[in-house]
């Protein structure tokens, strides 16, 4: 590659760097403008009620429709701690809770399989699914 087509190169990463930077900035206004929009059709289509949803039908057949919902964050450690009386049976409560478990690829294991036991990483090779997620692009500007 020449220095000619270096520096050109240079210049257009420059240029994409820039409008990158423009785009995140559209991008954020635009992000800030639609949640300023959702709380203004949320302050106009109120209802008196903390979770459920409420539609609005406009003259030309568009419909909006807002939805109000909770969260619920628990102390599980605290609330396993509490006792509560006794039900009819002499026990304790059923407590509103449900276990998940989840499993997933231990990534630094299967590489290291790869690199130290290559006759077990060909095992495991079969089972596991390897795709290129989208490549991720950062400008730092220098403040």
């Amino acid at each position: 590659m020449s220095d000619k087509d270096k520096t050109l190169d240079t210049l257009r990463l420059k240029n994409l760097a820039g409008d990158l930077l423009r785009a995140k900035s559209y991008e954020e206004s635009a992000r800030e403008s639609r949640i300023a929009i959702e709380g203004q059709i949320i302050a106009l289509v109120d209802f008196d009620s903390d979770r459920g949803q409420k539609t609005v039908t406009l003259e030309d057949g568009t419909k909006i429709v807002v939805k109000k919902e909770l969260s619920y964050k628990v102390n599980f450690e605290a609330l396993e701690e509490e006792r509560f009386p006794l039900d009819e049976d002499g026990d304790q409560p059923p407590m509103p809770t449900k276990l998940k478990t989840t499993r997933e690829l231990d990534v630094k294991g299967y590489e290291w399989y790869r690199e130290n036991n290559p006759d077990v990483f060909r095992i495991i090779a079969q089972h596991v699914t390897v795709t290129p997620r989208k490549p991720s692009v950062e400008v730092k500007v220098k403040s």
